[in-house]
């Protein structure tokens, strides 16, 4: 009954969209009253400028709640009912209120440009400090603008973006080199300043026998209780629900 439910308010929003939407869905749907008609307008501005620049589709969903449907499977519908066939590629933000869910999911077109783990990563990066202050307009705008540097990576380069290509050997082995100059020249430094310290020819000088003397040892055990106690699941990320036509990810905020 419950998995009935969910279903039926998944699609009731679904058919909102279609309504609201006539021939072409918005590309802000703020049903959870998130933003001012004038940020509402602003957002579809800069998502509009992106869209034409790649020849993509971007669009930012809110709800109040998910009705108990997984973040990711809403948005994975809502994808399928606003997407552009035409287009390069399509991806959706979804933001869940009383869950405090987000969810950006992706078709394959766009999958290829921004992919699930380290794209989705590196744009979530851009909006969630601002998403956990509950800065919404600052977090749609950042949205927009880290999806901008996403699309026009993979355009300039003709790759997705990965984090892996930043990484310079080059520059790594001249970073150990400097450390290393330095390290040397600092201990030459400390050693000069240590004139109070003279080598000992035999090891027995450094021995102060008058110091202490151990007689006896011994070892009591009285007893050994181990406690093993299982981690809590860090719950920071929500489950993915990438398929072969989805990708993307999600987590709270």
């Amino acid at each position: 009954m419950k998995k009935l439910l969910r279903i039926l308010a998944l699609l009731v929003f679904l058919v909102g969209l279609a309504v609201s939407g006539s021939a072409a869905p918005a590309l802000v749907s703020d049903q959870a009253g998130l933003l001012r008609p004038q940020e509402v307008k602003t957002l579809q501005q800069s998502l509009d400028q992106v869209n034409r620049k790649y020849q993509v589709r971007l669009a930012v969903v809110t709800v109040k709640s998910t009705g108990g449907v997984k973040a990711g499977q809403f948005a994975n519908a809502v994808l399928d009912k606003i997407k552009d066939s035409n287009s390069k590629g399509n991806m959706v933000l979804l933001l869940s209120l009383k869950e405090r869910d987000w969810y950006i999911s992706t078709d394959n077109g766009m999958r290829k440009m921004i992919t699930d783990k380290a794209g989705i990563k590196a744009l979530s990066e851009k909006f969630l400090p601002d998403l956990k202050k509950n800065h919404y307009p600052e977090a749609f705008d950042q949205f927009a603008k880290g999806s901008d540097e996403l699309l026009a990576y993979y355009q300039k380069e003709g790759k997705p973006f990965d984090p892996a290509d930043r990484f310079n050997p080059l520059a790594l082995a001249i970073a150990a080199a400097v450390s290393l100059g330095i390290g040397f020249l600092v201990r030459r430094i400390l050693i000069g300043q240590m004139n109070n310290v003279l080598p000992a020819l035999e090891a027995g000088v450094y021995l102060d026998r008058d110091s202490f003397q151990l007689e006896n040892s011994r070892d009591t055990y009285l007893y050994m209780n181990v406690t093993r106690q299982e981690k809590s699941k860090n719950e920071s990320s929500a489950v993915d629900d990438r398929d072969d036509d989805h990708g993307g990810g999600g987590g709270k905020f």
